[in-house]
Formats: C-alpha cells, structure tokens, sequence
C-alpha cells in the first residue's frame, strides 16, 4: 500500500499521487455520475476530489440519508460511494435501491463490522485509506461502465 495522506492536502496531490500509480492520463470515471454520501466533512471533500481526479461527477456529499434518497428520487446516477454510519442511521437502504438497478456501490466505512452478510459482495474501503487505494478500487467498482 502506498503512504497515507494527510487530510486536506488537495486536489494536487490526490491528483500527482494518482498519475505516479496509474499514469498521465487516466480518468476511468469519465462520464460517470457517482453519488457520494458522507457525513464527515473532510472525507466527503476529499472523496469529492478523488472522483472528480478519476473523471468522474460527484453527485452531493451527502451527510444525510433522506437527503440522498430525495436525490436518487429526481437525478440519474451510475452508482454511488457509501459510507455505511452516518449519525445514527445506516446507508443501506440506498445500498438496495442502487443495486436493485444494477448500479454498484462502494463502501468507504470506518464501520465494516456493521456491514450485513448480505452485502458481501459490495466491494469496500475501510477508512483511513490512501489515494492509490481508492482509485485501483474505484477502477475496478466502477470503470467499466
């Protein structure tokens, strides 16, 4: 694994970090609009970032559930980045319907324990993670779409 950034450093050096892994250029996102629930601030930014770097449309952050379930409401995504807790609720109801839709999902959770069986196969980051880390994950998750 590579070495851990620390939070808020920004988008030039997600970005150098991801081109010293992957290459120049490199944008298995392009196109695509992932929506992105979180509700620590500075995940959610840095999260934001990172997709955005990997070509893709970050659709929120989202720090609440109800929120991010009015949006997949109006709003076509492709799929979503999770965090599974967020202040006492849980995402998996938005889990379900993105996957009832064929649309994948990530799990980015400090919280894996909580995760049901049922979700086993929904690919997952634990956090604190790298850079790197999440753009060889997001690739395989998402870039093929």
């Amino acid at each position: 694994m590579g070495d851990r950034v620390s939070v808020g450093t920004g988008a030039a050096m997600m970005s150098d970090q991801i081109t010293a892994e992957f290459g120049e250029p490199n944008q298995p996102l392009a196109g695509l609009r992932l929506l992105l629930v979180e509700d620590e601030a500075l995940i959610a930014m840095e999260l934001e970032e990172l997709i955005s770097s990997l070509g893709g449309e970050a659709v929120g952050p989202f720090g609440r559930v109800a929120d991010a379930l009015e949006v997949l409401r109006r709003e076509h995504v492709n799929g979503a980045v999770l965090d599974v807790r967020l202040d006492g609720d849980t995402t998996f109801q938005i889990a379900d319907i993105l996957l009832q839709a064929a649309n994948p999902i990530l799990f980015v959770t400090g919280a894996v324990s909580l995760i049901p069986e049922r979700y086993r196969q929904v690919p997952r980051l634990h956090k604190p993670f790298d850079y790197a880390e999440f753009a060889r994950l997001a690739n395989s998750v998402f870039g093929g779409r």
